[in-house]
């Protein structure tokens, strides 16, 4: 990574107080009670903690889950588990509702005061990677720990060589259609489009033989555009050399694909496609309006009472990756931690096929724990789960991930609304990324 001047980071809690762009939604909420539920249990771990013989280990993360059922008998579960298998050490589980917790555990590092362990948002680790307060995990798990967890994934947490969080959960999106308006179109129902070319031909199609939207876009997001569809190729936005110097990466034909893709189906978007995000876009879909979107589980929608849906995985750039968007959590280990060894032990445990399925309202981010998901047992959410092991984001993580990502949402609107060509917005993007890492 490349060295950031003093007055770039001013300090931890200022940097992580600043909204990302790429932000993971909060977890599904869960009643009041829980609030009440958190008090009595660190109430009761206080007491606990004067049994301690060889050291307290804490974790922090959001009452949503570790409060609320069903997940707090897994919490407890990994707790009670990983005392009987270390002697002398106990758990103290912390935990605050989701909009306190999520400003919490930044001034908890910037005032000094860490957990052991605790739960990381994915648009957080870079500033909390960069500031030092997290432990390379890899030199205390055994060799071949992370192999079942998902690569892309995986990528999101690793800093300047070192893991500094293990996988805890992510999501990913998937291609949606239409097969009523596939057939009005004359498309084939039963075959989805599988690279760039097909689904751009494919939403033309539609547009112009039954006058309905062919794609969905969501440019009021204001994130990277259809970043699931450029993951699909095998590129990235930068480059991220082993000294730590960053370099664009856009003059690619991957990305003059992406965005030529985008520009030949601006015809086929809704024409409020400026301002509407993915939950708009999502509702639309649901109502019968629009041919193609990418989209997550669209469980908020009514998708699920009808029967013209079909899925299937993100179209490629060349036919042969299968890449798409997700986030989520990891589990860090603070390296101020006076029993290092121990509280990865206690993050491997909460990350644990045995127990993590059952923490969380997300999707475990590994294989083994995605087979002990209950929704990894619905015939629905088949191409979900095949989709997602090829989770994975734009760019490597550093200090200027939401800075890069605005410039390119920026840039694909010069293109699509402002009308720039693809040549003119490969250059300023290239322009305006070396401006900002070298800042």
């Amino acid at each position: 990574m490349k060295k950031v001047k003093k007055w770039a980071v001013l300090s931890l809690a200022l940097l992580l107080c600043i909204s990302s762009l790429v932000a993971c939604t909060a977890p599904d909420a869960a009643d009041n009670s829980g609030t009440n539920d958190a008090s009595d249990a660190q109430a009761q771990n206080t007491m606990d903690t004067a049994d301690a013989e060889g050291g307290v280990i804490t974790f922090y993360g959001f009452s949503d889950w570790m409060e609320a059922d069903p997940y707090k008998t897994a919490y407890e579960g990994a707790k009670a588990k990983f005392e009987a298998e270390n002697p002398g050490f106990i758990v103290e589980l912390q935990s605050d509702p989701w909009g306190d917790w999520e400003q919490k555990y930044k001034t908890m590092f910037a005032a000094g005061e860490p957990a052991d362990v605790f739960m990381v948002n994915n648009p957080d680790f870079p500033t909390f990677a960069n500031s030092g307060n997290l432990l390379d995990i890899a030199p205390y798990v055994e060799d071949g720990y992370f192999d079942d967890f998902f690569q892309g994934v995986l990528g999101m947490y690793k800093w300047q060589g070192s893991i500094m969080a293990i996988p805890f959960t992510t999501d990913c999106r998937i291609l949606w259609y239409n097969k009523d308006i596939f057939s009005e179109a004359g498309l084939d129902p039963e075959k989805a489009p599988a690279t760039w070319a097909e689904m751009v031909s494919a939403a033309q199609q539609i547009t112009e033989k039954t006058g309905k939207y062919g794609f969905g876009m969501d440019l009021g997001l204001q994130e990277f555009p259809s970043q699931a569809l450029y993951c699909a190729s095998a590129s990235t936005i930068i480059n991220v050399a082993d000294d730590g110097s960053i370099t664009p990466n856009v003059d690619t034909a991957e990305f003059r694909a992406y965005l030529t893709a985008l520009n030949d189906m601006k015809g086929t978007f809704e024409p409020d496609y400026t301002i509407l995000n993915h939950h708009d876009v999502a509702n639309l879909f649901a109502a019968g309006q629009i041919g193609i979107i990418i989209g997550n589980t669209l469980e908020a929608t009514t998708i699920y009472d009808t029967d013209w849906y079909a899925q299937a995985l993100i179209p490629s750039y060349d036919g042969t990756t299968n890449g798409s968007y997700g986030g989520g959590f990891g589990i860090s280990v603070s390296s101020s931690c006076a029993y290092p060894e121990q509280a990865v032990k206690f993050a491997q445990m909460v990350c644990s096929a045995e127990f993590c399925a059952d923490e969380i309202s997300d999707i475990p981010a590994s294989n083994a724990g995605v087979s002990n998901a209950e929704k990894a047992q619905d015939a629905r959410f088949a191409t979900y789960f095949e989709q997602i092991q090829y989770a994975r984001q734009a760019q490597p993580k550093t200090l200027y991930y939401a800075e890069i990502d605005l410039a390119v949402n920026e840039v694909v609107a010069e293109v699509l609304v402002g009308g720039m060509s693809v040549d003119d917005a490969v250059a300023e993007l290239e322009q305006r990324i070396t401006e900002i890492v070298g800042q």
